[in-house]
């Protein structure tokens, strides 16, 4: 067998890996629509926490299927370390959603005094720009596991830094604002929105993490 016949028996087995991965990150988008209308609406948090907690169990399904078919998918030997960790880093934002939404259904649950309710920030819109700014950051990477050149994947890899960047922004005004009104707020209700916001934020980072292994993988395949 010549060398281009064997390198392209593993492109198929990389290309079957990517096209799993790709449905976890379509289960991170459902999961993030869901947290969006938790924030939006404050309603139905229980429903809510059980729907995302059942794609959780999906994204964990899927994510032991793809580990075992690497064995037995032709995948080089040479890329198996990055490509588990692309598919720990598509699996760990949908975790993280399903500890927001936990996070949001406990805090539902306590009963604050009115004047902690009205002096605490109004951190919904912050909260839903950063959750908007990670669909954009999975649709990249969904583009990304479909990219058929580098320079493509490149371009691509490019925005999602953007949007990171952007995401960051919207944590650290968020925080000042935070902080800002800390003197007056429940340590809970202080506790909670910083929770919220750093996972987030790791949603983002794992989407740009999840990017740069993509892009070393396709590197190594485009050789």
């Amino acid at each position: 067998m010549k060398l281009s016949e064997i390198k392209g028996i593993f492109e198929i087995g990389e290309r079957k890996t990517f096209l799993e991965l790709s449905e976890i990150i379509e289960i991170g988008r459902k999961a993030n629509s869901i947290v969006i209308e938790m924030i939006k609406d404050g309603t139905s948090l229980v429903a809510a926490t059980q729907d995302i907690r059942s794609l959780e169990k999906q994204s964990d399904q899927l994510s032991l299927n793809i580990k075992e078919n690497i064995l037995v998918a032709a995948v080089n030997p040479l890329l198996l370390d990055n490509i588990l960790e692309c598919v720990d880093l598509a699996d760990s934002i949908v975790d993280n959603y399903h500890f927001v939404s936990k996070e949001l259904n406990r805090i539902a649950k306590v009963k604050f005094s009115e004047d902690f309710v009205a002096r605490g920030p109004d951190l919904r819109t912050p909260l839903q720009k950063m959750l908007d700014l990670a669909d954009q950051a999975m649709v990249i990477i969904l583009r990304i596991l479909k990219a058929t050149n580098m320079s493509k994947t490149a371009e691509l890899r490019a925005n999602i830094e953007l949007v990171e960047e952007e995401g960051d922004n919207l944590k650290d005004n968020s925080f000042d604002l935070l902080y800002a009104s800390a003197p007056n707020m429940h340590y809970l209700q202080f506790i909670h929105f910083s929770e919220i916001l750093h996972k987030f934020d790791d949603i983002l980072d794992s989407c740009e993490d999840l990017a740069d292994s993509l892009v070393s993988v396709m590197a190594f395949i485009s050789k």
